[in-house]
């Protein structure tokens, strides 16, 4: 992968607004934008690359603020503040119509991205995948469970068992350290506990049930997830919620499916994504 990140020219001494750091793979004229989670920066992919299309498709795998190549870039870590950032990312690299996919928490953002360009009615999005992803109402979590996923933001033991959770318990001890120990060199630990606010506490499934969204979807799930990120839950909103989505769910893995089933995840997407153009 190549690798690229910029930043705009200011005028009358205004900082200019950032363009998020990103990995590319390919060269066709088919662009995918890809975004990351929450306890993860674009190197989740790494595993998934080689079984891509180069020649049908160019790939961006975007990190946003406070990870990654974003890493320092600041800013008030948002769902619109995303948003905006991966617009400006694909008008940076030229891209009038694009397929984005996001994961978990990301699979947010890229509803707001469909909302947003649906109302617009400018379709620049072709389709939108998310994995495993955060629906607009924000994640269901009970308050012990809240409280756990504020105290494992860049505590190590925590971290190791919050990846053995995430994938059924089913995995080495090594799979949570390796996860953790990437996750600590990759992101800053506040831009983490204001992301958490974000997908725990946004809610515009409001907005989302007036758009009726008609925008191609694709939903993956894990058999292995934990249960707000299974296919009951994700039935019954993105389901009721987008009239044109397509569900499938990988029994083999849990909330990682770029990593626990890399082969499988990008045949999932590339076949979906390969009839929407």
């Amino acid at each position: 992968m190549s690798q690229s990140s910029s930043t705009e020219c200011c005028t009358n001494h205004q900082k200019p607004d950032p363009i998020l750091g990103y990995n590319s793979y390919g060269q066709g004229g088919e662009k995918v934008l890809v975004l990351h989670d929450w306890m993860g920066d674009s190197s989740n992919y790494e595993q998934i690359i080689s079984y891509l299309d180069p020649v049908t498709y160019t790939y961006v795998f975007a990190d946003i603020r406070g990870y990654g190549k974003s890493r320092h870039l600041v800013g008030e870590y948002s769902v619109d503040e995303v948003s905006a950032d991966v617009i400006r990312l694909a008008d940076k690299l030229n891209w009038q119509r694009f397929h984005v996919i996001g994961h978990s928490m990301t699979g947010m953002v890229v509803q707001r991205l469909a909302v947003d360009d649906w109302l617009s009615g400018k379709a620049r999005l072709k389709s939108v995948v998310a994995i495993t992803p955060v629906s607009a109402d924000g994640y269901p979590a009970d308050e012990a469970t809240k409280q756990f996923l504020w105290d494992l933001i860049h505590q190590r033991d925590l971290s190791e068992v919050g990846f053995q959770l995430l994938t059924g318990q089913r995995l080495l001890p090594a799979w949570g350290r390796n996860k953790t120990n990437r996750h600590f060199q990759t992101s800053e630990a506040e831009a983490v506990k204001s992301y958490y606010r974000m997908w725990l506490e946004t809610d515009f499934s409001d907005e989302v049930r007036r758009a009726q969204v008609k925008t191609p979807m694709l939903i993956i799930g894990g058999r292995q997830d934990l249960p707000g990120f299974k296919e009951d839950h994700l039935r019954k909103t993105f389901g009721a919620w987008y009239p044109n989505t397509t569900f499938a769910f990988i029994t083999d893995a849990g909330h990682y499916p770029m990593q626990e089933t890399p082969v499988y995840l990008a045949t999932v997407i590339q076949d979906f994504i390969a009839t929407q153009h």
